[in-house]
């Protein structure tokens, strides 16, 4: 009976902290979008700002995660019909937010890409190859470039 009642008190307080990170996994995905406007429309100051607060978010994340774990080992939630629900929609949210990373990780390789290729063919670069003292070939790095003009 004992058992019974420290089964459930673990078990309501594994769902409150489930709820606690579904709720903190809204605001990750609204920072998250935040950072994916300002990439794309060169905000570096929001972008330096939703950075700060996405890292403030990502630890209280963790450290939700962290008491999660614990009470998980404590009682099996699989087996527990009531926890499934919360448990299935922090697993969609954390879905929605690995795709989002995804999204602007792609975004950010082609953009970079595409810049290299630009600056590639637009500074000149030292013709002669260099090696590193293990004998790979490095590769040569951008000139300094002054623009006059905002791209």
């Amino acid at each position: 009976m004992a058992e019974d009642k420290a089964s459930l008190v673990e078990k309501q307080e594994l769902i409150q902290v489930m709820q606690q990170e579904n709720a903190l996994l809204d605001t990750i995905l609204e920072q998250q979008t935040v950072l994916h406007v300002c990439v794309t429309k060169r905000d570096w100051k929001g972008l330096e700002s939703a950075m700060t607060n996405l890292q403030a978010l990502s630890d209280t994340f963790s450290e939700l995660e962290t008491k999660r774990t614990l009470l998980c080992e404590a009682c099996n939630p699989v087996r527990e019909h009531d926890i499934a629900p919360v448990m299935q929609e922090v697993r969609g949210k954390l879905l929605k937010s690995k795709v989002e990373n995804s999204a602007l990780n792609a975004y950010i390789k082609t953009t970079r890409r595409f810049l290299q290729g630009v600056f590639d063919s637009v500074v000149p670069q030292r013709r002669n190859k260099v090696y590193s003292r293990s004998g790979a070939l490095v590769k040569p790095e951008l000139s300094s470039v002054v623009l006059n003009q905002v791209i």
